[in-house]
């Protein structure tokens, strides 16, 4: 069956990538939660999406500007609604916490290689499974040193396109991407939401032994289409809503 993944947690209902937006996001029924990891200043891992604070904290800084300490003074989940004010910008130890057993974590890399030497420590550390952990990056360099560096470890290539490019660009570039994501051993591809990801591409993916994944899926006939034609698992900022729209096409 197909996984139904918080994207950023519940992130239509509760801040992003904060602790109260994933913990709504698994009490709605994800399968998963997807959070993105950037740097600190002090070169831990915390979970936020932009390279600067300004968008959730109102504080013109770069993120690997600031340490953990000054990260997690900020508040960080008034811009959503009152009743969030006090979330904080948690790192990913505290996120990987969360995670029940029978669930999963897809980790976003948004710094590149410069990330990897602190997630192999922490994902050492971890007590989850390795098969509740997927990573991904856009950036294929660091998707190939993610291979190498973890073998027992979904490996995603995350894959967007320019908006104005065309459909047929975008359908043979996703044709492309797929034949690299099986030359270099990945376990699968996750797709921007573009109509050329439809049921022929995600059996060309499963054709050459690769899983599919797309983002961000918030139409629930998008989603109804994704999932007849096989797709692995769809990102979605309304998981529960999403659960409910989809029947009995989800577990």
């Amino acid at each position: 069956m197909s996984e139904i993944i918080a994207h950023r947690g519940a992130s239509f209902d509760a801040p992003e990538n904060t602790l109260e937006s994933f913990q709504l996001g698994l009490e709605q029924g994800a399968d998963a939660i997807e959070c993105d990891v950037r740097l600190s200043r002090d070169g831990e891992l915390v979970v936020i999406h932009d390279p600067t604070v300004e968008r959730v904290a109102k504080v013109t800084r770069a993120v690997a500007d600031l340490s953990v300490a000054e990260l997690q003074a900020l508040e960080v989940g008034g811009w959503k609604a009152a009743k969030w004010n006090g979330a904080r910008i948690p790192t990913l130890p505290a996120v990987l916490d969360l995670v029940p057993a029978g669930r999963r974590i897809f980790i976003e890399v948004k710094v590149g290689q410069a990330a990897l030497p602190r997630l192999k420590e922490l994902l050492a550390e971890t007590a989850l499974s390795r098969s509740q952990i997927v990573m991904m990056e856009f950036d294929l360099e660091t998707v190939i040193a993610m291979r190498s560096l973890f073998p027992d470890i979904e490996v995603l290539w995350l894959n967007d396109f320019p908006r104005v490019s065309p459909p047929w660009k975008k359908r043979r570039a996703l044709q492309d991407n797929i034949k690299t994501a099986k030359r270099h051993g990945f376990d699968g591809i996750n797709v921007q939401n573009i109509a050329p990801l439809d049921a022929e591409a995600i059996a060309e993916c499963g054709a050459q032994g690769l899983l599919c994944y797309c983002w961000t899926v918030d139409q629930p006939g998008r989603a109804a289409r994704l999932l007849k034609g096989g797709i692995g698992g769809i990102a979605t900022n309304r998981p529960g809503w999403m659960r409910e729209q989809l029947g009995g096409l989800v577990s």
